[in-house]
């Protein structure tokens, strides 16, 4: 054996929660859609609660995201493609970044919103009276 792993006819399940994406090769076929959602639940463990909300679609040969709603949506998912690609979506949406995602996003916006009001600052004439200057023509001698 050359050292890689013969998955010809097997299938494999690309799931994807957020920016993480594990890949998961599928012995048994005739898995239940009760039976992917607590894979799903092992394989996020830690990003994935079992009281949360999961919908888990997959992408279909027009790369659409097509929603998988019981064990009849799986199977013909399985149909489709040898190598099922999931996204899972948490509460309606993806999963919420990360604390330290959102202290990097948060002190860049604050970067950015005070390049802003310098830029802004600069556009706007200051307020001192005497500031503007007239400019009248020199006096012909």
């Amino acid at each position: 054996m050359n050292g890689q792993l013969d998955l010809s006819g097997k299938l494999i399940i690309k799931a994807q929660l957020g920016d993480d994406i594990r890949r998961i090769p599928i012995h048994n076929e005739d898995i239940t859609y009760d039976e992917l959602v607590l894979m799903m639940q092992r394989v996020f463990r830690g990003k994935l609660q079992s009281n949360d909300e999961v919908t888990i679609k997959y992408k279909d040969e027009d790369d659409d995201l097509i929603t998988i709603f019981d064990s009849s949506d799986l199977s013909f998912a399985i149909q489709c493609s040898r190598i099922l690609k999931l996204t899972l979506f948490v509460n309606g949406q993806p999963r919420p970044l990360e604390s330290c995602q959102v202290k990097y996003l948060r002190k860049e916006l604050i970067e950015l919103r005070n390049k802003i009001n310098g830029l802004l600052e600069c556009l706007e004439p200051p307020s001192e009276p005497g500031w503007l200057v007239l400019l009248l023509p020199k006096p012909s001698l």
